[in-house]
């Protein structure tokens, strides 16, 4: 996909982590296709995992924590966000502004947002797939784009049967499928 397409789709925070993770990528890895084996949608994916495929949740830990995430799923983080508070005058004006407006005041500047690879992001994958020795490895993350990141990492250190669950975590809960967590 594109930047711009994926960037001009979807919430606001799904276009900033998504937009977010797709420089980084560009950045560092700069895939210009995939090397992992195809794309799941949340059914094939759960179809799979009930046959002996791992699912990795990709997302940070509060992401897991907080907005549910598969049953089953282990959490290996990416990218990690690192979210360092501007001054509390700047907090203390945007407060301010929602109480007088009665709207939102985006919130994402009131923080600067860096963003950080997990170095042992591979390492991790490693020990679950030696320790569980999975008939395939399934990678899903909020909406599709860490996720697909993730699996080219994978694919490009060496591990086969690697597929992104397209639509993240957001599909699995349309479809209806288990989730454990708040």
């Amino acid at each position: 996909m594109l930047l711009g397409q994926i960037c001009d789709k979807g919430s606001r925070m799904k276009k900033f982590f998504a937009c977010l993770t797709l420089l980084f990528v560009a950045a560092n890895y700069g895939f210009a296709e995939d090397l992992y084996e195809d794309d799941l949608s949340p059914k094939e994916a759960y179809e799979m995992q009930k046959e002996g495929a791992v699912l990795i949740d990709v997302r940070t830990p509060s992401e897991f924590i907080y907005a549910e995430h598969p049953l089953g799923a282990i959490n290996v983080p990416v990218i990690y966000f690192d979210y360092e508070p501007k001054s509390v005058d700047v907090r203390i004006k945007a407060a301010k502004f929602e109480l007088e407006k009665q709207k939102g005041a985006d919130a994402r500047k009131l923080y600067d947002i860096g963003s950080r690879e997990n170095k042992k992001f591979v390492e991790d994958v490693k020990k679950i797939v030696a320790t569980l020795k999975p008939k395939a490895i399934l990678v899903l993350c909020h909406s599709g784009q860490r996720s697909q990141y993730a699996a080219n990492i994978l694919a490009k250190s060496g591990f086969e049967n690697v597929y992104n669950v397209d639509e993240g975590i957001i599909g699995w809960k349309e479809e209806g499928l288990p989730t454990a967590g708040e």
